[in-house]
């Protein structure tokens, strides 16, 4: 077994987050309009439909609490798979209002917060407290739009093997959890690539992780083209959090928790990118 870093409880080797982006009807409407979502264009009610209550039952079979990464729109459309995750102990955050393009929005762009916010709010009941880009795009000022809603996390970046705090220019932090696209299902699905390459490749990555007592941020979509909703590859991720937890020293956290328990104790802060 590696040595236990410093960097996390109790001597624990390994820290370890399963999300979901339930991105829906939202990704494919940039395309067409929403009369037309069938088709190639229906993907995304697959998601809805089969793939998130296929993956809920896989994180409920293993005992992992989760974060849901909802796009409000999505979640106003399907309230009930939002509820399916809150009552299996899963976190919900956010993933933009309607999938916008953050880098773009400009000016509109506080206001599209501010709306996807209270959304997910009044749908979960409670506020969201983490955030991860649609696309991976922000723009200079969404970490400060976001600090000032009150969340307290992002998890778009790709820039680090452990979370880390960073300080807004209006002077509050927010933790950043990267995400590595290795371990991004739709990394492998989007080419169509077959499910013993995204096995092999997951493990290997999660081996070198293990191995360095770093973060895996693991990254799951339940939809039906480039996500894990589908009942072969459901079976994948099945698969590779059995294998994740035989490992000693692995321990698994929301991002909510984990990123509260990054600040408490890794407290230094660097400035957030501009």
């Amino acid at each position: 077994m590696p040595q236990a870093t410093a960097c996390w409880p109790d001597g624990q080797v390994c820290g370890v987050t399963v999300t979901v982006n339930f991105d829906a009807e939202s990704v494919d409407l940039h395309e067409v309009a929403k009369e037309n979502l069938y088709g190639r264009f229906s993907y995304g009610r697959y998601g809805m439909r089969a793939g998130v209550w296929r993956l809920l039952d896989v994180l409920r079979a293993q005992g992992v609490k989760g974060t849901c990464f909802v796009p409000a729109l999505d979640a106003e459309n399907h309230p009930q798979a939002v509820e399916a995750a809150l009552k299996d102990g899963h976190e919900i955050a956010a993933r933009g209002y309607a999938f916008e393009d953050h880098s773009k929005l400009g000016d509109a762009e506080a206001a599209t917060l501010a709306k996807a916010h209270a959304a997910l709010t009044r749908i979960a009941g409670r506020a969201p407290v983490g955030w991860r880009a649609p696309h991976g795009l922000l723009s200079p000022a969404t970490l400060g739009h976001l600090a000032d809603l009150g969340y307290r996390y992002d998890s778009s970046f790709q820039d680090d093997d452990l979370p880390y705090v960073m300080r807004t220019a209006g002077g509050k932090d927010i933790v950043e959890l990267p995400t590595h696209q290795m371990l991004d299902d739709s990394t492998l699905y989007g080419p169509r690539h077959g499910h013993d390459r995204v096995i092999k490749t997951w493990k290997e990555e999660f081996d070198a992780i293990y191995g360095c007592g770093l973060f895996v941020n693991l990254v799951l979509h339940a939809r039906g083209d480039y996500g894990s909703g589908r009942a072969s590859r459901a079976r994948v991720v099945d698969e590779f959090l059995t294998y994740v937890q035989r490992r000693p020293g692995v321990f698994f956290m929301t991002c909510a928790g984990m990123a509260e328990w990054w600040q408490q104790r890794h407290p230094q802060s660097e400035a957030a990118p501009v």
